[in-house]
């Protein structure tokens, strides 16, 4: 039954026809039109008529996402979601109280969201094709692929079934098997009051998406979990700090980034039913060992227009032009967190402190003309 699940996610129903989670047709089942982002996340940040500025939905506001769900799995399989989250997320401290929230839990809503607002993209005209020949949807045809990687994730947890990810080197060792996603969670630094307390990014191509809510902000590539086992030690410096919300940004852009100098093996991907464990195994093809992000793919200019694209800056003044000087708002010239100066007393500390950069993208002036 679970091989013809695999084959049906691959096929790609129509929302229009079928549900986008479990892909049940609604001709046989109860449905109706629901917000992509929920109602109560949406009272919470005043969001009903603001516009969303993520890549993939130009032009529309929250209130305005909607898309057709079936019954069973907008109040039954997702429930959990939406009635355990909206207590917590709109707690006074959302990062503490989430904490007993599992990775799993908060990775599989952030993935309904961001495959839902894939599907909704897909089914979109772009209106800057609208005076051409051949039009094409907000999201194009040849990237939807790639993306059913995410639609696997989803209608496994709608089926009340698991999905696990290996290498193509792994015996057959449940112990082996981990959660198809690398999830991270950071404490936010809200002091400064001239930025919004909510953001919603996200990118299709990488497969990535990131929130940020309050004092709380996540970020999940859903990758099979090479990022977090590869990549993670770069970034274990933040682990335990909470970062200024551009912090968060230019962090968003480094990990989005990391995902396009992936060998590309490792983005090919073989599904499997395994009957025992109850679940899909999706197996990237590259062996349990080897790093598949490659050096040799790295690309200084690509790297700044990731960063850019989520810190409202230019990426002229991210990385110089010879590529050889990166500019950041993490870590001093020692490796160590750097600690965003907002206050006035933090701000002339940080003048004085010749370790402590201002200049730059992250600097004072910028900031607060990319806010004002």
């Amino acid at each position: 039954m679970s091989l013809r699940m695999i084959r049906d996610v691959l096929a790609n129903r129509r929302i229009t026809t079928h549900c986008p989670l479990c892909g049940r047709p609604f001709g046989r089942i109860k449905s109706s039109e629901e917000h992509i982002f929920p109602g109560w996340l949406q009272r919470h940040h005043n969001l009903w008529n603001r516009r969303l500025t993520i890549p993939n939905f130009i032009g529309k506001s929250y209130k305005g996402v909607k898309i057709r769900i079936c019954f069973q799995c907008n109040n039954l399989r997702y429930g959990w979601g939406e009635t355990v989250l909206a207590r917590l997320v709109r707690a006074a401290n959302p990062y503490a109280e989430c904490a007993a929230v599992s990775d799993y839990k908060l990775a599989t809503w952030l993935g309904k969201i961001t495959w839902l607002l894939c599907r909704k993209s897909h089914s979109v005209e772009d209106f800057r094709t609208r005076n051409q020949p051949q039009k094409e949807q907000i999201i194009p045809e040849e990237i939807i692929p790639g993306t059913l990687y995410l639609g696997m994730i989803q209608r496994s947890f709608a089926m009340k079934k698991g999905m696990l990810s290996c290498y193509s080197d792994d015996p057959f060792e449940p112990l082996l098997f981990v959660k198809p996603y690398s999830f991270y969670r950071f404490r936010i630094d809200t002091r400064d009051t001239r930025f919004e307390v909510f953001d919603f990014i996200d990118n299709v191509t990488v497969l990535g998406a990131a929130m940020r809510s309050g004092n709380i902000g996540v970020i999940c590539l859903f990758d099979g979990g090479l990022h977090r086992r590869f990549r993670s030690p770069r970034y274990e410096f933040l682990f335990n700090e909470a970062l200024h919300p551009m912090q968060f940004n230019e962090l968003v852009g480094k990990m989005f980034y990391d995902q396009t100098v992936l060998d590309d093996r490792a983005l090919t991907v073989t599904y499997y039913w395994n009957a025992q464990l109850r679940s899909v195994i999706a197996m990237h093809h590259t062996p349990r060992f080897y790093d598949p992000y490659l050096k040799a793919n790295d690309e200084p200019r690509r790297y700044a227009v990731f960063v850019a694209r989520y810190t409202s800056l230019e990426p002229g003044v991210i990385v110089t032009e010879d590529g050889k000087q990166i500019f950041t708002s993490l870590e001093d010239h020692n490796g160590a967190f750097m600690r965003f100066a907002v206050t006035e007393d933090e701000i002339e500390a940080a003048k004085r402190d010749p370790n402590h950069v201002l200049r730059g993208p992250f600097d004072l002036a910028r900031r607060l003309k990319s806010i004002g």
